[in-house]
């Protein structure tokens, strides 16, 4: 049996199985790509990218926030199989963002490899969370890859975002929610409106990502910051979600003039929803759509690969946790 290679290459990684090649996240040419999501960090290097196989919601999304896609692009949806190179690529749902997707690569030998791409193993309002398959390599994500980043229950994590939106909305206030534009604000909006809450969108990042999560069956109700009636919405009481709340209240100014948006500043409370604040005390809530420490631990181990590549983060020394489990793991560093 061959062995299998993994190169690090821009934005992802190229493998290589005997005479197949295929790359993961990134592009070289002559090798078909396989596109995990839409973030930008997982589609810098596409620029040599000929053929991509990836789910429509990826693709929509990465259109949605300014990609042009100038590749062929391959459908694969959830649960589906197609044949490449005499190789069968699965796809299944990652749990991340819309569209997200880890590849169950089968060899023609029988060897199965599974790459997660970004994935989360607890369902969210917007996403459904990944689910293990056995696999003889597992190529995993190790963004929050230590015992510290252990997140609460979800559950517990929403109530609290909601509790203290409808306090600051009840004093006077307007809670600003901090959000990637992909993924993060659409669960926040989701969260706050299924909460009786007004919701506005800060970007027109936003609107454009909710308008695909809505074409794809999301049904999210916001009102955007280019609306007619916004100024009587934020004098009367609502919750923001902005990617970038800097660049929220410029376009603000230009459309209710300075003076209304000076007001308005000092009636807003900010929170940042990311896993990076559990250890930022009253900074915002720890709302991930990664997987924490003990959800990557246990997916690996549910996968039980004869060997595991980790990437991202504390890729290093996740390996050795997973060695600790009776898992060969190697970082991709």
């Amino acid at each position: 049996m061959n062995s299998i290679k993994l190169t690090t290459k821009g934005s992802g990684f190229a493998l290589r199985y005997g005479d197949v090649k295929f790359c993961l996240d990134t592009s070289e040419r002559g090798a078909t790509t396989l596109l995990s999501h839409a973030h930008a960090d997982h589609t810098g290097t596409l620029d040599k990218a000929i053929r991509v196989i990836a789910t429509n919601g990826t693709i929509d999304t990465l259109k949605a926030r300014g990609g042009t896609p100038t590749w062929e692009h391959v459908p694969i949806e959830y649960g589906d199989s197609l044949m490449t190179s005499g190789v069968k690529i699965s796809c299944l749902n990652a749990g991340h963002v819309l569209g997200s997707s880890m590849f169950l690569i089968t060899f023609r030998d029988g060897l199965r490899v599974l790459y997660t791409g970004d994935f989360n193993v607890v369902d969210s309002i917007v996403h459904k969370a990944a689910q293990s398959v056995d696999v003889d390599v597992l190529i995993t994500e190790a963004t929050y890859g230590i015992p510290r980043w252990a997140f609460p229950d979800r559950l517990e994590t929403h109530e609290k975002i909601v509790n203290q939106a409808d306090k600051v909305i009840v004093s006077g206030g307007i809670p600003l929610f901090r959000a990637y534009s992909l993924g993060k604000a659409q669960e926040a909006i989701a969260l706050l409106q299924n909460n009786g809450m007004e919701v506005v969108s800060g970007n027109w990042s936003i609107d454009e990502v909710c308008r695909v999560y809505n074409e794809h069956g999301a049904g999210l109700e916001h009102v955007s910051m280019r609306s007619g009636n916004i100024r009587e919405l934020l004098e009367k009481g609502c919750a923001i979600v902005s990617a970038h709340p800097d660049h929220t209240m410029r376009n603000l100014e230009k459309k209710v003039g300075s003076t209304f948006v000076k007001r308005l500043r000092n009636r807003i409370s900010e929170y940042n929803l990311s896993g990076w604040t559990l250890e930022k005390a009253g900074t915002g809530f720890p709302l991930s759509a990664h997987s924490d420490f003990n959800g990557l631990i246990e997916f690996a181990k549910e996968v039980n690969p004869r060997v595991a590549y980790c990437f991202t983060g504390h890729a290093t020394k996740f390996a050795g946790y997973l060695a600790e489990e009776g898992i060969n793991a190697v970082p991709l560093e």
